[in-house]
């Protein structure tokens, strides 16, 4: 049949020989070299060509030894060439004959997928080896540039001479446009060894497509399409015609050499995300894939010119090779990603495991023979490739590994999956032709020239003859009868043909009309679940809207609510700061008053030791004058009394005044002593002054105590040690000020002085102390012999 899609007879059909048509994932196994600063791991020994083992020596945990087997192992020392012939070459191959291929590549952060697919400028990757090998095969049966245009839809169309040199044109407009906007640096040419592709019709003539597209956070961008300037807009997946599922939009540029390919690849790579993480200083944030898409037209005939013509009952050939860059898995723990690192690596480990689980499915699926759904939509790298694995082309894998022991661990989930992938069986696609699609000219003088159109497949009748018949001449006649009865028997056995075939095409445009019913009839369901589905995603959408309204407003009385409080703490900041001055100079004030009260206090203290010391040196020396006249007057009255027997062993007595003793004669002992006697109580007596008093005393050192029978009487008093504060002294419950000291006498006795005053309140408000007694309290021996 003409059209691409298979019909429902030709699918049963095929049905019976599915296992024959059968072939599972290509997977290779490429092994990184160590690079320096990297310690080496002696976990993966190599078996055989297609056979290695790993250990988990050089790990933390132990591990047995597990066998992974592939295609084919590549080895540190293996070169580009080597690579490309054994996995990319066979894919050029059917993609020149107008078959699909995906070729992907997986493996941790580092361990070389990016060089693999590109390489270096003198030694090339895959993506730039498969290029030149095109162009050097098809170089010489290239199409006119613009004849075969994409139309936007995953399929491509015939256009008129004249339609084509003004798309010619255009994009020499456009180029000039793209040249402005892409780098000097985009300009990059690859080593060309001439390979090419044998047995390839050389009757045919090809168009080479060019297309280059990411997905970033599972979103779909064009690389290549500058119409929005830098800014890249999110593409949206659609299915064509044929099942096959591609990027709506996408930008397809027809190429005629290698490097005008290699330019729009350079374009598209300096707009991919890229970024440096703790493991790779160039690592890749998003899927990259990169489509060459070969388009050839069968059966193409040369005018009278040379120039190669495009009849009107030609079919076309579509080949697809889709070269997949996947961003490496990455654990955070490793990496120590935040921010939008860390949201582009859990996009990328979702894709990658989104894949992974399809892949399990589709493998249980043919080994349990059940019909699982497979969650393609998962993802929009599943998505994508959905057709691939349903059996629309062949599909390739080549595991990467960096042979070091920080990624052993990674290593090991990577073969895993890998051996999982093997098992997963993809149907053999065929060849699709594809029926040529033909735009209208808009001036129909300037058609492009080819055969005429065939008549139709039903054949003429046979004509009937023109005779003349001769009446006079009745062999003649009827000659001519009989060969006119014989045309019209092969007349009406040709109409019976005709009959049968015209039932036969009735029949089978009646099936066909049945079939696009039902066909119709499905999609007017799926239609009607879809405008249901957009009429409640649109409801979703309205409700979404007053929300977000709601929101705005409440967000917006919340800024407001927020401004309110932001000024009220800003004021109250001014007021604490305004409050934290005053205290502090509050502060200082009382600062400066205490130095000023402790120096007044020094200097008080220290004028009243100085008063005491001389008030204790006159009296000193007063009692030195008394006890020197003592003794003379003791010399006198024993010169001149005879010796009186006294029971007190030391008599005691005490003059008025020198003048009183000068004058008065010499007493007896016993009046001495009564005289001694009453002197002594009427000082006792005054004691009693301290009765019924408030007190305030200030006990400038801690007495020590004496353990005599008189002590000082104070009922109401205050005891402190120090005067801090003015109100000690200016409290109106106080009236009594008693300053007590202790220091040894000139004979080394403890003595205890009490200096005692009266507190009179200023005019200012203030108070003052009058002193007007001191009481003296000490202990003296009563066998003391006096000089």
């Amino acid at each position: 049949m003409d059209s691409a899609k298979r019909t429902g007879s030709e699918k049963a059909l095929s049905s019976h020989s599915d296992s024959e048509k059968k072939d599972s994932v290509h997977v290779y196994c490429r092994i990184r070299p160590i690079r320096q600063g990297n310690e080496p791991t002696n976990s993966i020994k190599l078996l055989s060509a297609d056979t290695l083992s790993l250990t988990g020596i050089g790990s933390k945990v132990s591990r047995k030894e597990t066998l992974y087997q592939f295609k084919h192992i590549f080895t540190a020392f293996s070169s580009q060439s080597e690579i490309f012939n054994h996995v990319a070459y066979p894919l050029l191959d059917d993609l020149l004959h107008g078959k699909n291929g995906l070729l992907f590549t997986y493996g941790v952060t580092g361990s070389g997928k990016t060089y693999t697919l590109t390489g270096e400028q003198n030694n090339p990757g895959i993506m730039p080896r498969c290029i030149d090998t095109i162009f050097n095969t098809i170089g010489d049966y290239q199409a006119p540039k613009c004849v075969i245009k994409s139309d936007r839809m995953n399929g491509f169309e015939i256009q008129s001479e004249e339609d084509a040199l003004q798309d010619r044109l255009n994009s020499v407009r456009h180029d000039k446009f793209a040249k402005t906007q892409r780098k000097e640096s985009e300009k990059i040419s690859y080593l060309n060894d001439g390979t090419k592709i044998q047995n390839v019709n050389e009757n045919n003539i090809y168009a080479v497509f060019i297309s280059y597209v990411e997905i970033y956070n599972n979103s779909v961008f064009d690389l290549l399409d500058y119409s929005s300037g830098k800014t890249l807009q999110n593409k949206i997946l659609r299915e064509d015609s044929s099942k096959n599922m591609y990027v709506n939009g996408v930008l397809e540029v027809e190429v005629k050499n290698a490097q005008e390919a290699f330019e729009l690849f350079m374009s598209g790579q300096n707009r991919k995300r890229m970024a440096a993480t703790s493991l790779n200083s160039d690592s890749s944030r998003s899927h990259s894939i990169f489509n060459i898409r070969v388009v050839q037209l069968e059966q193409v005939i040369l005018n009278s010119n040379g120039e190669p013509m495009i009849p009107n009952e030609n079919r076309i050939k579509i080949g697809q090779l889709s070269l997949v860059d996947l961003a490496g898995s990455e654990r955070t723990s490793r990496t120590n990603n935040t921010g939008m690192r860390l949201k582009e690596a859990s996009s990328i480990n979702n894709s990658l495991m989104s894949l992974r689980t399809c892949l399990e499915i589709l493998r249980e699926n043919q080994i349990n023979k059940s019909k699982r759904l497979v969650p393609y939509r998962d993802s929009r790298l599943t998505f994508l490739f959905k057709h691939y694995f349903e059996g629309d082309g062949t599909v390739k894998m080549i595991v990467c590994i960096n042979p070091c022991i920080e990624d052993l661990e990674e290593n090991i989930q990577v073969l895993k999956f890998a051996e999982m992938t093997q098992d997963v069986k993809i149907t053999k696609a065929e060849v699709k032709y594809t029926p040529i699609k033909r735009t209208i000219c808009k001036n129909k003088e300037n058609q492009t020239p080819g055969k005429p159109k065939s008549s139709s497949s039903y054949a003429i009748l046979p004509d009937m003859p023109i005779v003349k018949l001769n009446l006079e001449s009745v062999e003649q006649c009827q000659t001519a009868i009989d060969k006119i009865i014989k045309t019209l028997k092969l007349r009406q056995q040709k109409s019976k043909s005709l009959d049968k075939e015209i039932d036969e095409k009735h029949s089978i445009f009646r099936k066909r009309l049945v079939d696009f019913n039902q066909d119709i009839v499905l999609n007017k369901a799926e239609l009607k679940s879809l405008k249901t589905m957009i009429h409640k995603e649109r409801q979703k959408s309205r409700n979404l809207q007053l929300k977000m309204t709601d929101l705005e407003s409440v967000c917006q009385d919340a800024r407001s609510k927020s401004e309110e409080q932001d000024n009220v703490i800003f004021s109250l900041k001014n007021m604490l700061n305004e409050k934290d001055l005053k205290i502090n100079q509050n502060l200082l004030d009382k600062e400066k008053t205490k130095q000023k009260l402790a120096l007044a206090n020094e200097k008080m203290t220290q004028e009243l030791d100085a008063k005491l010391r001389r008030q204790r040196e006159h009296l000193n020396a007063q009692l030195k004058a008394k006890d020197q006249k003592l003794r003379i007057v003791k010399e006198i009255i024993d010169s001149e009394m005879p010796p009186v027997e006294v029971h007190n062993p030391e008599p005691e007595f005490t003059p008025k005044s020198h003048e009183s003793q000068t004058s008065q004669t010499p007493k007896s002992a016993s009046n001495i002593l009564q005289h001694r006697r009453n002197i002594s109580s009427s000082a006792r007596n005054r004691r009693s002054r301290s009765a019924g008093e408030v007190w305030l005393e200030h006990n400038v050192i801690k007495p020590c105590p004496l353990g005599t029978v008189m002590q000082p009487t104070m009922k109401k008093r205050k005891s402190v040690s120090k005067l801090d504060k003015a109100s000690d002294v200016t409290n109106p419950k106080q009236n009594r000020y008693c300053l007590v000291a202790q220091e040894p006498d000139t004979d080394g006795e403890m003595e205890t002085k009490l200096y005692k005053g009266d507190i009179v309140p200023t005019c200012g408000g203030g108070a003052q102390v009058i002193f007007n007694d001191v009481e003296k309290l000490r202990q003296e021996s009563p066998t003391k012999e006096y000089d």
